[in-house]
């Protein structure tokens, strides 16, 4: 396949070596248990002392009522307790504090946000059918087994993931870096739940991509070390994913030179996540699962 767009860059020129170890290196680290990202002092190491009971919340630019709940923590300095905190399942980088501190780069004052080891059930983390700006193939939850209708879905699949609980307000922040309408909705499926700390959470948070789960080989693909055996399907780092990817649409080249197409040049992007698209498996989501659509 000929990428549209600038033509194949000699050595040295266009995205460098630090371009490219981003993109190979998604959904980057996560902490192993909880940890308090702080956007004015990093990130720390912390315990959970209480998940509250669930109460209504509704943020502002959202079109259902999201729940909320307050979570207490304790971290080596301090007790925090965040009052009406909602709950995202991280289906790929967000559970990286790497990720979250390029996120609220300059929003230093915004409240933390706690993220948590979780076990998730009824829906896995594979990967979307579409191209991140920065050259990653990214993640997007998918639902398992595929039933007819988001209310009959069994919630057999069981991820091992992380959740966001974070102030309600900062939620329209994350939507802003997830591009809804375009990548993205964020959808409260009815099947599914996070059990963190040994709390099961129903209906929480998720992103899933508008364009479905990739499927190059007719099955979608799990994020590497993310849980999903039941479900059959492959799973691939993502250097092992862009390599499917390049072969799939027929990129000659080294996957290095794929990825800093991919990475430098919008056009090469958008030809790639169509031929991804086109193949892809979507979530069937029905209205009341439809949280934010960015329309």
């Amino acid at each position: 396949m000929d990428l549209p767009g600038a033509p194949a860059r000699e050595p040295g020129e266009g995205p460098g070596d630090d371009a490219i170890a981003r993109a190979l290196g998604y959904p980057y680290a996560r902490h192993p248990g909880p940890v308090l990202f702080d956007p004015g002092s990093g990130a720390h190491a912390a315990h959970v002392v209480d998940i509250g009971p669930e109460r209504g919340h509704v943020a502002a630019g959202l079109r259902l009522p999201v729940p909320s709940r307050a979570v207490a923590i304790t971290t080596e300095h301090q007790t925090i307790e965040i009052e009406d905190a909602v709950v995202l399942i991280a289906a790929g980088s967000n559970g990286s504090t790497v990720q979250l501190a390029r996120k609220y780069r300059g929003r230093h004052a915004a409240r933390p946000i706690l993220i948590a080891p979780a076990t998730v059930a009824g829906a896995v983390s594979v990967y979307s059918a579409h191209i991140a700006s920065y050259g990653s193939v990214p993640a997007t939850m998918h639902p398992f087994p595929l039933g007819h209708g988001a209310r009959h879905r069994a919630a057999d699949a069981r991820a091992a993931l992380h959740v966001l609980m974070m102030p309600a307000e900062e939620l329209a922040h994350i939507n802003a870096t997830e591009s809804l309408g375009v990548n993205y909705v964020l959808a409260a499926p009815h099947a599914v739940s996070a059990t963190v700390e040994g709390v099961t959470i129903a209906r929480p948070l998720a992103y899933v991509s508008t364009r479905g789960a990739a499927a190059p080989d007719a099955s979608p693909v799990l994020l590497s070390q993310t849980g999903g055996a039941e479900t059959g399907y492959p799973a691939l780092s993502q250097p092992e994913m862009l390599e499917r990817v390049r072969a799939y649409v027929g990129y000659a080249a080294a996957l290095t030179d794929f990825v800093a197409r991919l990475s430098g040049d919008r056009a090469a992007r958008m030809a790639v996540t169509e031929r991804l698209a086109a193949t892809a498996q979507r979530w069937a989501l029905s209205d009341d699962e439809i949280v934010a659509d960015g329309l």
